[in-house]
C-alpha cells in the first residue's frame, strides 16, 4: 500500500463508494451533492489549500484523504473514506497513518486536526487508536434534515 496524489482518474471510483445519502453526508457533509457526482469531487481537487491523496495497492484505489491547509502550522484531515471493497481490513488505519507520516515529512505542522460524526464509530475509534484526542471545539454538531448530529473535534501533535 502506498500513498500517492489524487488523480482525476480515481474520482469516478471514489464516488461509487457511497450507497446512501447518510453515508455520503457522514463522509462529505453538505460539500457534495446526492448522488455524488464525479465532476464534484474534480472540482473541488483543485482549491487552493486542499490536497487529494489516495491510497493505492497496484491499480486498486483503497483509499481517500483531503488534506487541508489551514495555517502554518495546522493540517485538517478531511473526506477520509476507504473502499467498501476493502472496509474493516486496517485500510482506514494505514490511510491516516501514512497520511500523517507525509505530514510531518513536511516539518512545518505542528499538529493535525480532523472531526467526526459521533455515529460513524468505527472512524472515531480509528482515530482514538492513532492517538487523536477530543478537543473542546466547535462546531459540535451539523443538522442534517432537521436532525441534530454531534461532532467530535479531535487532533494530534506531531
Amino acid at each position: 500500500m502506498y500513498l500517492r496524489q489524487f488523480s482525476v482518474l480515481d474520482a469516478p471510483e471514489i464516488s461509487s463508494w457511497f450507497s446512501s445519502r447518510e453515508e455520503s453526508l457522514l463522509w462529505g457533509g453538505r460539500v457534495f451533492s446526492w448522488p455524488i457526482e464525479t465532476s464534484e469531487i474534480i472540482k473541488r481537487s483543485h482549491q487552493k489549500d486542499i490536497e487529494f491523496l489516495t491510497l493505492s495497492s497496484g491499480s486498486d484505489v483503497l483509499g481517500f484523504i483531503e488534506l487541508q491547509h489551514v495555517s502554518l502550522n495546522e493540517m485538517r484531515l478531511c473526506r477520509v473514506t476507504v473502499s467498501p471493497k476493502f472496509r474493516g481490513q486496517g485500510v482506514g488505519k494505514a490511510l491516516v497513518t501514512l497520511s500523517l507520516e507525509e505530514i510531518k515529512k513536511r516539518k512545518q505542522y505542528q499538529i493535525v486536526t480532523l472531526a467526526v460524526f459521533t455515529k460513524n464509530k468505527t472512524a472515531h475509534n480509528c482515530y482514538k487508536s492513532l492517538g487523536f484526542i477530543a478537543v473542546d471545539k466547535a462546531p459540535k454538531f451539523k443538522y442534517f434534515f432537521g436532525e441534530r448530529w454531534p461532532l467530535v473535534q479531535m487532533e494530534i501533535s506531531l
